[in-house]
């Protein structure tokens, strides 16, 4: 395959003829069978069919249709099959004179008339370094990017990588189109390319989503807003389930820890130097001969149940990798019970595939096979079980290492490898989630993997893979998790600090800052490379480190917030401004968490930069204490970093400075940023970890805030107590006069707190009651 090259338009046949009333297509000598269908909110799906050459859909998860509708909406189709997005009266998205639809042979593709006004972004997980993501021609492919790109990766995008969502956003003026390319074939897009190779010559420009083989599938969401758009986007795809707690919180891995040793040497800095902590990792070390589900006796000589239920004692998971590749020895248990099922995938001779990857020579599952999966999920379950508190999915691309995976083939043999590459990882996690399930009926899952596809969303978090540790990673980190988020995927994050290369303090500290609220929040790093968990540093740097991670415990209650209103919406964590504040160009590099916080993050040591806040909204400064508005320059400060509350926001937060993990969703301050006039809130709270929630087992508190001046009023309501009342207060900013919480007056105790500036800043606690 070359990945820098795709097919070209004019090598296509494409439909010139279309009777809506049988659903027949032309094009030239071929003819077709289109499923056009319409659904509420202005959503469509747009199938071409022909059992011969696409006999069959291969995804996996099905998406979750809204209701369907006879309004076309927005789409009008003609009788060539050309394809016109019109709203307001206004045409802004139309097909290329050719034609919507082309074919050649079993390669298909869709293609829509480029206008240089046009903004693109999405297609899920890229490293370009930019959310707009305008002409560029690009493939998905789950790549092994290290393998796949030796050399080539320390300051330059790789592309493909490692997860494949072809899913284009295209702005229009201030509309915003959705295209989804449900294809799990290889897939590519040009978002306005000029093939000429000068750069210049617009008439050759188009938008197009095309694909190698398989049944061509097209998603066409009109937003109108990218608010609207992502929403419905996420409900179509699978929202994030509620996660369990413990998985927002801080991570420590480096490919190294293996066992018991390194668990508590962890453990017991993590006490020392009074630094929360909720997961442990352990890379492949902790196997016994990188043979996966078998830990190593000399790695955790205590047994897996014993060094797990110590860590617990102290609120912490151990989180333990997990390869697909089985290593292809004829005394391995496991080996030998794949062998037995017949669930391995095959060569084209017919035997079981071998690559090579960490065990040496390697077989995999077929997770493209029903009892693939189910045979994976019951060693999933017995996993699970003996302790371990999550998986992490890793190598699932597959990676085949320095062996061609062209040759792995999927369902006996009978679909060739790009039938079923994208989904592989996907598969992976539908048998691990099961068995995890299994293992614990009532508590919530939580994976962590590698490479996925549209879907992943409903099981795993994603981390974007193997980065290096330098600035150009740092930069580059904003986009790639903005973008994905707005393509299905909002619990994504990146390897904070960088995991090949060493990191130096300076970097470490400012990707510490630029994302210690971001939805996944990992510290990993590859052996060899110098030790970076936070007490590896200077004071200064250590304080600096700690006080952000003791920070995002304080602000659990915040996002384990946005996380519920992801799975009841389809909100992303991360957004970018536009998301809130629509209207003129989306910086690469300022970023919302939920709708409440702002950040702008210093990226480049040592240097002063601008960015600029909505001027509809007053700002309250994190780091002063001070409302401000429209542009602001941030000097350089190890200390700081430029965070920004929203005028009308009230902010659930842990009490106190977060020294440990203990967290309690019944016992928080709601810390309110208000200049004048009226906030209001709904706080959901549950037990963080089961699916009691699910059963009504949760509770929903209404907080109304008023501030007249220097007088406040108060007022609280449950809304429903199926986790039962909690302890509250409320922490108001500024002047303070006179405060009734639910027309009670009531004294307020005076009180500082440290955000992200060098000075702690006055505030007032006000007691709620119980």
């Amino acid at each position: 395959m070359f990945f820098t090259k795709v097919p070209y338009f004019a090598n296509f046949t494409f439909v010139d003829a279309f009777d809506a009333e049988t659903g027949v297509a032309r094009a030239g000598s071929r003819t077709f069978a289109v499923r056009l269908r319409h659904f509420e909110g202005d959503i469509h799906h747009l199938q071409v069919l022909d059992s011969v050459v696409w006999p069959e859909d291969l995804n996996l998860v099905p998406l979750n249709e809204p209701e369907p509708t006879e309004d076309v909406g927005s789409l009008e189709v003609d009788a060539q099959f050309g394809l016109t997005l019109t709203v307001d009266g206004v045409p802004v998205l139309t097909s290329i004179p050719e034609g919507c639809f082309g074919v050649s042979k079993a390669q298909s593709l869709f293609a829509f008339a480029y206008d240089p006004a046009m903004r693109i972004y999405g297609l899920g997980e890229k490293t370009f370094g930019t959310l707009e993501v305008s002409r560029r021609r690009s493939r998905f492919w789950n790549t092994d990017v290290l393998a796949d790109f030796p050399g080539c990766q320390w300051s330059e995008p790789c592309d493909p990588y490692y997860v494949a969502i072809p899913y284009m956003i295209v702005r229009c003026g201030e509309t915003y189109v959705g295209l989804l390319n449900h294809n799990p074939y290889p897939t590519w897009v040009d978002t306005g390319s000029d093939p000429s190779f000068f750069g210049t010559e617009d008439q050759h420009r188009k938008l197009i989503l095309g694909s190698e083989d398989g049944l061509p599938s097209l998603w066409i969401l009109v937003g109108p807003s990218l608010r609207e758009l992502t929403t419905k986007l996420q409900q179509l795809v699978g929202v994030t389930p509620r996660p369990p707690l413990w998985a927002l919180g801080y991570h420590q891995c480096r490919w190294e820890y293996e066992g018991d040793a390194h668990l508590n040497h962890l453990n017991d800095q993590l006490n020392k130097h009074k630094i929360p902590n909720d997961g442990l990792w352990l890379d492949i070390d902790y196997m016994d001969g990188y043979r996966v589900f078998q830990p190593s006796k000399k790695a955790l000589p205590t047994g897996v149940p014993a060094i797990t239920a110590k860590m617990a004692e102290f609120g912490r998971r151990v989180v333990p990798i997990l390869d697909p590749g089985v290593k292809l020895d004829p005394e391995f248990s496991v080996y030998q019970s794949g062998l037995r099922a017949g669930i391995f995938c095959k060569n084209p001779e017919g035997r079981e595939f071998v690559g090579f990857v960490w065990p040496g020579e390697t077989v995999y599952p077929d997770f493209s096979k029903p009892e693939g999966r189910a045979w994976w999920a019951d060693y999933a379950t017995e996993f699970r079980k003996s302790g371990f508190g999550g998986a992490w999915l890793d190598m699932n691309d597959p990676a085949t290492g320095a062996v061609d995976p062209n040759a792995m083939l999927f369902r006996d043999g009978t679909l060739p490898h790009g039938a079923f590459r994208n989904q592989y990882a996907l598969g992976m996690q539908m048998a691990t989630h099961e068995g995890f399930l299994r293992a614990e009926p009532d508590e919530r899952p939580f994976l962590l993997t590698r490479s996925g596809y549209t879907g992943t969303a409903q099981y795993a978090a994603v981390w974007t893979g193997d980065n290096l540790s330098n600035r150009w990673y740092l930069r580059g980190s904003i986009p790639t998790s903005v973008n994905l988020s707005l393509s299905g995927i909002p619990w994504n994050g990146p390897d904070v600090g960088g995991f090949i290369g060493d990191t130096n303090e300076a970097l470490m500290v400012d990707w510490t800052k630029a994302c210690f609220l971001f939805p996944f929040f990992r510290n990993h790093s590859t052996a060899g490379t110098r030790d970076q968990e936070p007490w590896r540093f200077s004071a200064m740097a250590r304080g600096v480190l700690r006080h952000y991670i003791r920070l995002r415990y304080k602000l659990l209650p915040y996002l384990y917030q946005c996380f519920i209103e992801q799975e009841r919406e389809g909100h992303p964590i991360l957004r970018p401004v536009q998301y809130e504040f629509p209207g003129g160009d989306i910086p690469d590099d300022i970023f919302m968490v939920g709708p409440c916080i702002l950040q702008i993050p210093g990226l480049d040591e040592g240097k002063s930069r601008t960015g600029s806040l909505p001027k509809s909204s007053a700002w309250f400064d994190a780091r002063s204490g001070q409302w401000t508005r429209g542009k602001q320059v941030i000097n350089p400060s190890v200390q700081a970093t430029a965070l920004y509350f929203r005028d009308g926001s009230i902010i659930p937060c842990l009490p106190g400075v977060r020294e440990n993990n203990k967290k309690d969703l019944r016992k928080v301050e709601f810390h309110v940023f208000l200049k004048s006039g009226t906030a209001q809130t709904v706080y959901t709270f549950d037990d963080g970890l089961t699916f009691g929630y699910q059963r009504g087992e949760e509770s929903l508190l209404q907080l109304q805030v008023t501030c007249n001046g220097e007088n406040v009023k108060i007022s609280t309501e449950m809304l429903s107590d199926g986790y039962g009342d909690g302890a509250f207060s409320v922490v108001l900013y500024g002047e303070v006069g006179r405060v009734e919480v639910n027309g009670k007056r009531v004294r307020g105790r005076a009180g500082k707190v440290l955000w992200t500036g060098e000075h702690a800043i006055p505030c007032v606690h006000v007691p709620l009651g119980s």
